[in-house]
């Protein structure tokens, strides 16, 4: 979670312009971006930052600067009050970094890497709980053995990787995840490998699956799924700003937090470097959530992920996706040919939101966010209360605390708490999977 948000003035570029970023404290590092909606272009990492005070800066008042080993940063605040505000944010964290990983660079002077910065395996962790499992491997509630933090432990077979032609797929969803930052995306805080897996430590989410929550409910007030929607479209929002198009959303990606916010996972079928003019060809998804063009095998773009968002809202209020079939090929002639039929008890408005999602020809289905947040259904939403988290969820899931077990499945909660013994496999092969290690800022006091 961050401490600190919000908009700095920032000096930067060759010419050394003056350009208004949005900031965020997290993970150890202090990140920008244009807006809190959009890609990161940059952070300063705080375990490496020496002085942070207040400067006389070229006439910039509230200005402030970050010291580090490669530049001092200036960063112009609003008000003075913000300015003292954020330094003050700033040193405690940089101190508590420091004093946790032994690290205190001096200004101007070369940084000393902390001892644990580049070495981190599975021996490190405690495995306590299965909470999940795949095609690829098995997810583990984990303790890190010197924190005591408890994780999510992401454990995938690299045999089965191969065999499937997945490399690249797990490269991709490694490349993200250390990437993106939003408040509707799940967090990833280290990734390594060993002989036969592959691991990706992250968030343990415990308030269950939006998929378990809609079988054991079969559907969900309107205001409910407005909620979920909302958080959605900012989940997706970012990640098409980030170049980055889903394709696989659906409720078994969603999970809810113990504070009852969505959190958006498995990156593993995304697709990097998309624009608004870029198209991809690859057969992938999940068949209910098929945009049409994926099915006649059409060079598609981000309208896709918001095709698969108006089924799944279309899911939350009826309680099946609007062209459902046990047959998955009878359902794919639904989804080419069938019209859209939305039951009476769905609002107007609701119903016209479905209609522009759900259209089948590409070029004229409803796929702008600033459009679809501006649509009549979403009235009740503010937008920006809702991206910093201060609109309360509809329902808050029955945990007593964010490592309660009790929203994981007692199938997962009965199997035998062990990592497997895979084969090995050839060096040749390995060489494919390359560095795999990496440990988020926050992560460097441990």
């Amino acid at each position: 979670m961050s401490v600190k948000q919000g908009f700095l003035t920032k000096e930067g570029g060759s010419i050394k312009t003056w350009k208004k970023r949005y900031f965020v404290m997290k993970n150890g590092a202090l990140i920008y971006s244009k807006k809190a909606d959009t890609a990161n272009l940059g952070f300063i990492d705080l375990q490496k930052a020496g002085n942070i005070s207040a400067t006389e800066y070229k006439d910039k008042r509230y200005c402030f600067s970050v010291e580090t080993p490669k530049r001092t940063f200036f960063l112009v605040a609003p008000s003075d009050e913000e300015r003292y505000s954020w330094i003050t944010a700033l040193v405690d964290e940089r101190d508590r970094l420091q004093e946790k990983g032994k690290y205190a660079p001096k200004p101007n002077q070369p940084a000393v890497k902390a001892k644990p910065a580049n070495k981190i395996g599975p021996e490190d962790f405690d495995l306590l709980q299965v909470i999940g499992e795949g095609s690829f491997g098995k997810v583990f509630q984990v303790r890190k053995k010197d924190s005591q933090k408890i994780y999510a432990m992401k454990v995938l077979n690299k045999k089965t990787i191969l065999e499937r032609n997945e490399v690249d797929h797990t490269k991709t969803e490694k490349d993200l995840l250390q990437r993106l930052v939003h408040p509707f995306l799940v967090n990833l805080y280290f990734s390594f490998q060993s002989a036969d897996k592959i691991y990706f430590v992250m968030d343990f989410v415990n308030g269950g699956e939006l998929y378990s929550h809609l079988q054991r409910e079969k559907k969900f007030p309107e205001p409910r799924v407005r909620f979920y929607c909302a958080e959605i479209v900012l989940g997706l929002e970012y990640l098409h700003s980030s170049g980055v198009l889903y394709r696989d959303l659906k409720p078994e990606n969603l999970l809810l937090r113990d504070d009852g916010h969505i959190c958006m996972t498995d990156f593993g079928i995304s697709k990097q470097n998309i624009t608004d003019d870029t198209r991809t060809t690859t057969f992938c998804g999940t068949p209910e959530y098929l945009a049409p063009e994926v099915l006649q095998g059409q060079p598609y773009g981000k309208a896709v992920d918001w095709w698969a968002f108006g089924t799944l809202m279309y899911e939350m209020l009826t309680g099946l996706p609007p062209f459902y079939s046990k047959d998955v090929q009878q359902m794919y002639q639904k989804i080419l040919q069938n019209p859209l039929n939305i039951p009476s008890t769905i609002s107007p408005e609701a119903r016209s939101l479905l209609t522009q999602l759900l259209e089948k020809e590409m070029s004229k289905r409803l796929a702008d966010p600033k459009l679809i947040k501006a649509h009549p259904w979403f009235k009740p939403i503010d937008w920006k209360l809702l991206l910093e988290k201060e609109i309360t969820p509809p329902y808050i899931p029955p945990v007593k605390s964010k490592e309660d077990m009790g929203m994981i499945a007692d199938e997962f909660k009965r199997q035998t708490v062990k990592l497997s013994n895979d084969a090995g496999i050839s060096e040749k092969d390995n060489a494919q999977f390359g560095n795999f290690t990496f440990i988020a800022p926050s992560a460097l006091q441990h």
